[in-house]
């Protein structure tokens, strides 16, 4: 029993560092690296273009409405709130990039300046370590941030009886 306990614990944090990671991975990739590259874009056209490829993948995720939080359900973890941000932006930077299409002379380098910085205000944030990418808290758990927690403490949980029975009949 005791060795079963400590494979299954053992089997079960491996499965849920896997998927993880991979959550965590394909979230980074798909919109956080992206949205990063908006904020750090030298151009307007760049910054949209970056913007809708985010867009893209916040979208085919649903990641347009809830809330991330575990319980205290607060603005900073509000989906909606964070992609009508990301929308505004991105609308804003659609306006402009219109007006420059249609009179390149109207859209003045300050202007295109205070349009990229409004997008890095949006996107980006001083975090602990530099520069972080705005997102709300455990976003690459969601909507399943709930299960997965659990299931980590369980693996923990099983994992750590059935080797403490291991270390104990060792001893």
């Amino acid at each position: 029993m005791k060795n079963f306990l400590a494979g299954l614990g053992t089997s079960a944090i491996i499965v849920m560092a896997i998927v993880s990671i991979g959550r965590w991975f394909d979230f980074k990739a798909n919109c956080g690296d992206y949205l990063k590259l908006a904020g750090d874009a030298p151009t307007v056209e760049l910054a949209s273009a970056y913007l809708d490829s985010a867009m893209v993948f916040i979208e085919s995720k649903h990641l347009t409405s809830g809330n991330s939080a575990y319980m205290f359900h607060t603005p900073k973890n509000d989906l909606g709130v964070w992609y009508d941000q990301l929308k505004g932006a991105k609308e804003a930077a659609a306006s402009m990039l219109q007006r420059k299409q249609t009179d390149p002379a109207s859209v003045t380098q300050d202007e295109q300046n205070l349009a990229l910085i409004k997008i890095r205000d949006v996107v980006v944030d001083q975090g602990k370590k530099g520069i972080e990418v705005t997102a709300p808290d455990h976003i690459t758990w969601f909507p399943n941030q709930w299960l997965i927690l659990i299931l980590w403490i369980v693996s923990i949980i099983v994992a750590a009886i059935g080797w403490f029975w291991i270390w104990e009949y060792n001893n």
